[in-house]
């Protein structure tokens, strides 16, 4: 089980991540490319990845109740439990990453003529954009889940204080 801090300092850099790529992203539509695509994917690679990994393995539950329609599923993964505000700013960051994913895909598929370095650059910064886009995305969904987690973690740590309490 992984700790609260260690998935706070999860969550952190997954937000972080999500900002690196974002910044990068903005920069590249006003026509700026601020670092080369290796350093920005790698980057916001290691920044975002940990924690999407993190929220997956602690968004799991064990099955309680009734029996699962296999034998072997002893735990299944729960959507985050987060505040309404929070799903829809999810939403709104998400399909923003989605939007300049997509739109980088049309670009990239031009053909570009020979010699031409202007539209080499522009496919260069295309595909930059792509691998942001997609990495913002995953960054976004990771720190919906580390924070749902951490919600989960504090509420359950309330409760068992409040039954130690009335015992």
């Amino acid at each position: 089980m992984i700790s609260r801090r260690m998935l706070l300092l999860l969550d952190v850099m997954c937000v972080a991540g999500v900002g690196w790529a974002g910044v990068l992203i903005g920069a590249l539509l006003g026509g700026d490319r601020l670092v080369s695509t290796t350093v920005a994917v790698v980057v916001a690679g290691v920044l975002v990845l940990p924690g999407f990994t993190a929220g997956i393995l602690t968004n799991r539950r064990i099955v309680r109740g009734r029996q699962p329609q296999s034998g072997w599923v002893r735990s299944v993964w729960s959507p985050p439990e987060l505040p309404r505000w929070g799903l829809t700013l999810t939403g709104l960051v998400f399909f923003a990453f989605w939007l300049a994913g997509i739109s980088a895909v049309a670009g990239m598929s031009q053909e570009i003529p020979a010699g031409d370095s202007a539209a080499a650059q522009r496919q260069v910064d295309h595909q930059q954009r792509f691998a942001l886009g997609v990495l913002g995305g995953v960054g976004t969904g990771g720190t919906a889940l580390a924070a749902a987690s951490l919600l989960r973690v504090r509420r359950t740590a309330r409760t068992g204080e409040r039954q130690t309490a009335a015992r």
